[in-house]
């Protein structure tokens, strides 16, 4: 657990699609940067102070590894309402990616196979995913 202790925001729903994949040996969740392939991602929004997203940031290698983008998301609670927020999106991600199953959430259950940030014994696993030759620049 990171330790960052956010505010529940509510149920929400991406109001575009985007492909949300299990990918590399140690079966990391990533949402790959190309707007409208895949689903609508169903997740949940948090509200963060200012420091708690620069530790969100460091947690998440931005910028070196993810960029944080905003988009849009249709939060569910009370009522329906689009309203901005920050995800973290792989750009930089091998072709072959978008050949995995694509997700429309990832659950408890699909997070049984998660290898830790601590348990792992190495990162050559991030070569299996990243493409070094794409920029990391907002798409």
């Amino acid at each position: 657990s990171s330790g960052i202790n956010a505010e529940y925001g509510g149920d929400a729903v991406t109001v575009s699609e985007f492909p949300l994949v299990i990918a590399s040996r140690v079966n990391v969740p990533y949402l790959l940067g190309k707007e409208g392939v895949g689903h609508k991602i169903h997740g949940e929004m948090y509200s963060v102070t200012d420091s708690q997203l620069k530790e969100l940031d460091s947690l998440e290698k931005y910028p070196d590894r993810y960029n944080r983008r905003e988009i849009s998301v249709v939060l569910k609670k009370p009522e329906p309402i689009v309203v901005p927020c920050y995800v973290y999106i792989l750009d930089k991600f091998k072709d072959c990616l978008l050949e995995l199953d694509m997700l429309e959430d990832y659950t408890a259950e699909h997070s049984e196979t998660y290898v830790k940030p601590c348990d792992r014994t190495d990162l050559t696993h991030v070569s299996e995913v990243l493409d070094f030759s794409k920029s990391n620049l907002e798409q």
